[in-house]
């Protein structure tokens, strides 16, 4: 060990800075304390005052012992370890990475080590090394109240505490004889005085208490419930006295190696201090005279008064003569202190002015920014004036105005959107015509692959495919001269004919009566085919183009709404809503499983399950018998009951139920989680029924009202895609029958649910579930009133009536001349019906149109399609009697909207009784120059991204460049007197007053900044909606294009098959038997099929199992029976029974059994089939077995 302590603080002395000892000093030259060597004895310095030297030289006492005892840890681990450690100062913080104490945990248990984490940099990590002392002290049964915690070291928050755990772990090591004895080093060491100070104030500043070191081995022994542990050196430090003896005693020197009692150590501290005493005594006589002062300044208070008057006086005077000499000094240099005073005021200005420039350099950056901020925060404080404010001020209107026009990218988004719908359209046709091609196609090579049936019935349908496409490529447009079915012909007659149709398809679109009325027909006469009501029903949603866009869907939902009405007024009663077959319906259902809604019904599959016993049971039969050829040893013909009965039978049945039940939850939840993502459509038109209903039978409960909800949402909506999912692209590929029956299990439980219906007798398996339907029921009805809790159409869609008097792009319908020219005739054919009125603009319309083309119907494929773009003939003709204040209005607004992008002002009344300047008509001139460009640009834009619809664009342009024209030939002065003179006239009508500023016409601009603003916002909507049902419909595309392919491929592979099959050698026949003779037979006659014939008795027949009886025939007779089954047709077998009774030949009978037929019975669980009207009755699943085993193996 050092003998002198290096300078270094330790972690305790870091936490406050070391400054000077006023109080305190230790010098080389002190003497020892009496009976303890090698101590300084503390002197009060000379400078030191007050009654705290006391408390200051126990600290600094105790400071010392403190270091000692460290040192005393310190030499003791030395010792164990057999290593060197760091110094006393820095021992603290080099203890807390845990290496030292790891190694002397090794020192007495190796055990509690496996390895010492060793690091530079102090980790967490660190904390191992820590718990393996505690696990070795621990082990040594070392009592919990010695023991530190780990942030006491780690987190350096009782460091005492473990020195104090260090010289406790001594003693106990010391008395079991594995470590030596801990020295006694108090008075041995020597310490600088800033280190002494430096530890005091640590201490101090830790705010804990010093534990008593000098009792350790009798505290060790209390917890130990033992002896005391002895030791050979005792510690010697005692805790301080709190209240000193006035008297101090002198102690006599101790022997070494003996502990000092407290008594002793109090006595020696007094002779030590006896100079200190002194100077207390000196205190106490500083404080009588004290005493003596504060009774003289009592006197002086008694006299305060009048002695503040005397030094007022005295003080006063002698200030105004320095303030009269100090003006009389300035007074004579006057002119020169002025001059003085502005060069440095204009310095110190000066001074400022550079500083402050300098800052701004220096912080451009920032000051840009902030900038930015307020510039952002004043337009963000000005838009939500326009938006959300009542009466927006005429400068915030005037910085939001060019809102209002129509910039290159809102006319190249609209652009996209148009030709996205005209894709989105024709690609839904071509899926339409590519699904119902291949749905024979489908079936018959399903058939193919479960029978190993030949080809010959499939080529058709594959021939007839491949013409179908080859007739939709020729069915591309061609010239428009070359066919009088395109309507493109250059033609005026064919001109003006194609404008008809525009006319005629606008006023289909926006006056719902007309197809309301329609589909109420199609609904209740038994005029219409049903070939003709799909082709109305896909006319009509073509008129209306699929509804992809928002007016387009708004206007179907109208047609919808006012069919609703039409049927509901005809019914008796809510009950005749839910039976009645409506075609308006079959519509809805047609529209809300469109393109763009399907992906909807995406998630509400899942893995399936079977349910009823008898189905289970049959189905076991059915296995057993196809596996083994051999008639099942059970009974066919069980009721639910006898099948329960079956073990087998009875597992899977509990098992399925309640994989149904937990099905059907998953389906319910689906559903009812779904319910924000349910398309808009649906929803509007539960609600206008719920609401038709409601005014229909008002007094009707509200359950029933439900209910109606309940089957159009549930029933006719979603059940369908439930049962059938690849319908509806709810999943890709193809349902198996088993998968369709488990559907169909589940589309049940949740229509009872939906209903709120028990299982009565009809349904006795599943009665087990009533209690969960009966719950289910509760929840599902909550699901439909929330159903029909949606916004009107204005609201959803933001459009209205007048939707098309202020879009700048006209709306447009891609259609088949063929579907123009079918309407067109039935239009024609129920005219009396649909317009009685003599002057309905539909009869007007059709009456200029004259018969459609003759021979239309024998030129339904090709010629493509024609794009219309739709006009309203009949816009002036509208019942409104505001139509012409409308129309001031209107015109008024767009005067007053060019003129305050010119003029300034208040309000806009200001505006308008200001005189024009000069400036401002050439600010007019200039704005009318600018707008004309961009006018023309947009319209060249649309000529070269709108080929087909070219023909019809330059009326449009050239209405709309007539409005122009009407004020660019004014002057700016015209401009305002037609202003003047619109606002004039709205003033007497009440629509505006002078009162407010005319206000009113500020407002109405306003609203036409916003409702541009949404319409911007709604048309991003669109177009990512389109996008997307785009994107969907060129996966369905892919996907059929893949299965005509992977069709095409497999018709190949099996065509290869067959050739090879027709080379194959003839099936062996044993010589001389029953199967020999008829072949003999057969060739003799040339009669022989191309796929074989064999020929058993009906005694063969009914020993397999195939055959179960024959009427009015005994079996004993089945021996003079012969059945032959032939096939000289794919699929399709002849049947010929022979009867020979005593010698005698009865005429033959013969039938014709299909392939398809046995396979529906064995799909229908039919285990019985009926032959020859009644006559015999055959086993169908053997006898499919047999037709395998000889036709096809």
């Amino acid at each position: 060990m050092m003998s002198k302590a290096s300078a270094v603080r330790g972690p305790l002395s870091a936490l406050i800075s070391v400054s000077s000892i006023a109080d305190l000093t230790m010098t080389g030259e002190t003497e020892d304390v009496t009976g303890m060597k090698g101590r300084i004895r503390l002197t009060r310095d000379d400078g030191a005052r007050g009654g705290r030297w006391m408390d200051q030289s126990r600290k600094q006492v105790q400071a010392y012992d403190y270091l000692c005892h460290i040192g005393e840890a310190k030499e003791w681990i030395e010792a164990c370890i057999n290593e060197e450690i760091d110094a006393i100062t820095t021992l603290e913080e080099s203890l807390r990475n845990g290496v030292v104490l790891a190694k002397l945990a090794r020192f007495f248990d190796p055990t509690s080590v496996r390895k010492i984490f060793e690091h530079p940099v102090l980790q967490y990590k660190h904390s191992d090394n820590i718990n393996c002392l505690f696990k070795a002290m621990r082990k040594l049964k070392l009592p919990e109240i010695f023991i530190f915690e780990l942030t006491d070291l780690y987190d350096k928050k009782n460091i005492p505490k473990v020195i104090y755990c260090i010289h406790a772990l001594s003693h106990m090591l010391a008395s079991r004889g594995v470590a030596p004895n801990i020295k006694n080093l108090v008075g041995e060491l020597q310490f600088t005085d800033a280190e002494i100070h430096a530890t005091r104030q640590g201490l101090d500043a830790a705010g804990i208490s010093m534990p008593s070191f000098g009792n350790i081995g009798s505290a060790l022994a209390k917890e130990l419930n033992g002896p005391e542990v002895a030791v050979a050196v005792a510690e010697t430090i005692p805790e301080e006295p709190e209240e000193p003896e006035p008297v101090p005693v002198p102690v006599p020197e101790p022997e070494p190696e003996t502990l000092l009692s407290n008594q002793e150590l109090r006595d020696l501290f007094w002779a030590n201090n006896t100079d200190s005493i002194l100077k207390c005594q000196a205190l106490f006589r500083s404080a009588l005279d004290r005493k003596r002062f504060v009774e003289r300044r009592k006197l002086h208070y008694d006299m305060e008064e009048f002695l503040i008057q005397v030094q007022a006086q005295g003080r006063g005077e002698i200030a105004r003569r320095r303030f009269r000499d100090r003006m009389n000094h300035l007074y004579a240099f006057e002119p020169q202190i002025v001059t003085i005073q502005a060069h440095l005021r204009g310095y110190i200005q000066r001074k400022k002015y550079l500083e402050r420039q300098q800052f701004y350099k220096d912080n451009m950056q920032s000051i840009v920014k902030m900038q930015s901020v307020f510039r952002a925060k004043a337009a963000g404080d000005a838009y939500r004036s326009l938006t959300t404010g009542a009466n927006p001020p005429i400068t915030t209107l005037k910085s939001f105005l060019h809102l209002l026009n129509d910039s290159d990218f809102d006319f190249e988004e609209e652009l996209e959107l148009e030709n996205l719908r005209q894709l989105v359209v024709r690609r839904i046709r071509e899926n339409t015509q590519s699904d119902a091609q291949l749905n024979e196609l489908d079936i018959k090579i399903a058939l193919l692959v479960q029978n190993h049936i030949t080809l010959d019935e499939v080529l058709k349908t594959t021939s007839s495919l491949t013409k179908k496409k080859a007739q939709r490529r020729m069915s591309m447009p061609v010239s428009a001269t070359s066919n009088p079915f395109t309507l493109k012909s250059l033609d005026r007659e064919s001109r003006d004919r194609l404008v008809l149709y525009q006319q005629l398809f606008y006023l289909l679109q926006t006056q719902p009566s007309y197809f309301s009325k329609l589909l109420f027909m199609m609904s209740k006469t038994g005029l219409f085919t049903d070939r003709m009501k799909k082709q109305i029903e896909n006319s009509v949603l073509t008129i209306f183009g699929y509804a992809q866009n928002s007016r387009e869907e708004y206007l179907l939902l109208k047609l919808f709404k006012q069919s609703i009405f039409e049927e509901v007024d005809q019914i008796l009663n809510v009950n005749d809503f839910m039976r009645g077959n409506f075609m308006f319906v079959k519509m809805v259902m047609n529209h809300v499983r469109g393109a763009k809604e399907r992906q909807y019904l995406r998630d509400l599959l899942a893995p399936l399950v079977q349910s009823d016993p008898l189905m289970i049971y049959k189905a076991s039969i059915n296995n057993e018998e196809l596996r083994t050829g051999r008639p099942s040893e059970r009974p066919l013909q069980v009721n639910h009951t006898e099948a329960l009965s079956d073990p087998e039978t009875r597992t899977t049945f509990i098992r399925h139920l309640q994989e149904l039940r937990m099905r059907t939850e998953m389906f319910l939840e689906a559903i009812l989680n779904s319910l924000p993502k349910m398309p808009y459509g649906i929803r509007y038109i539960a609600k206008e029924v719920s609401v038709a209903l409601r005014e229909k039978f008002p007094h009707e409960p509200e359950e029933n009202i439900t209910k109606i909800v309940g089957n159009l949402i549930y029933y006719r909506y979603l059940n369908p895609a439930i049962v059938a999912p690849e319908s509806f692209d709810v999943i890709d590929g193809v349902v198996n029958p088993m998968q369709r029956k488990n559907l169909a299990e589940i589309s049940k439980m949740l229509n009872q649910i939906s209903v709120g219906k028990l299982f009565d007798a009809d349904n006795i398996y599943l009665q087990p579930l009533n209690e969960y339907v009966g719950y289910a029921s509760v929840r599902f009805f909550k699901y439909f009133k929330s159903v029909v809790e949606v916004v009107e159409p204005e609201e959803q869609f933001s459009v209205n009536e007048y939707v098309d008097q202020v879009n700048t792009i006209r709306p447009t319908v891609y259609i088949a001349p063929y579907e123009i020219f079918t309407m067109h005739a039935m239009l024609i054919d129920r005219i009396d019906i649909l317009a009685p009125e003599m002057d309905d603009p539909l009869r007007v319309i059709l009456s200029e149109l004259g018969n459609p083309p003759s021979g239309f119907e024998e030129h339904s494929a090709g010629h493509g399609e024609v794009c219309l773009t739709l006009q309203n003939r009949f816009t002036a003709n509208l019942d409104d009697p505001d139509m012409d204040l409308k129309h001031l209005f209107v015109e008024t607004k767009r005067y007053i909207l060019s003129i305050i992008r010119i003029q300034s002002g208040k309000n806009l009344m200001e505006i308008l009784e200001r005189r024009v300047s000069i400036h401002e008509e050439q600010a007019w001139q200039e704005l009318k120059a600018t707008e004309m460009h961009r006018s023309q640009q947009h319209h060249q834009r649309r000529i070269d991204n709108a080929s087909e619809s070219s023909l019809n664009e330059p009326q449009t342009t050239s209405r709309h460049m007539g409005n122009m024209v009407d004020m660019n030939a004014m002057r700016f002065l015209e401009l305002k007197q037609h202003a003047i003179d619109g606002i004039l006239q709205l003033e007497s009508t009440g629509k505006v007053t002078r009162k407010n500023g005319y206000q009113d016409m500020i407002n109405a601009i306003a609203l036409d900044i916003r409702t541009k603003h949404r319409r911007r916002l709604q048309r991003a909507a669109e177009l990512s909606q389109v996008k997307k049902t785009l994107s969907n419909l060129n996966e369905k595309k892919q996907f059929l294009e893949n299965q005509i392919k992977s069709y095409h491929d497999y018709v190949e592979s099996c065509m290869n098959n067959i050739t090879t099959k027709k080379g194959k050698k003839q099936r062996y026949v044993m010589p001389f038997t029953k199967q020999y003779f008829h072949i003999r037979n057969l060739q003799r006659h040339g009669k022989v099929p191309q796929f074989g014939s064999f020929k058993y008795t009906a005694q063969k027949l009914f020993e397999k199992g195939v055959l179960l009886n024959l009427e009015g025939v005994s079996p004993k007779q089945y021996s003079q029976i012969s059945l032959t089954i032939s096939c000289d047709e794919p699929g399709l077998f002849q049947i010929e029974v022979e009867t020979s009774i005593m010698m005698v030949r009865l005429p033959v009978s013969t039938m014709e059994l299909r392939l398809e037929d046995l396979l529906q019975c064995q799909f229908n669980n039919i285990q019985i089939m009926i032959l020859f009207d009644g006559a015999a009755k055959v086993n169908v699943n053997l006898l499919l077995f047999l037709v395998n085993k000889k036709f096809y193996v």
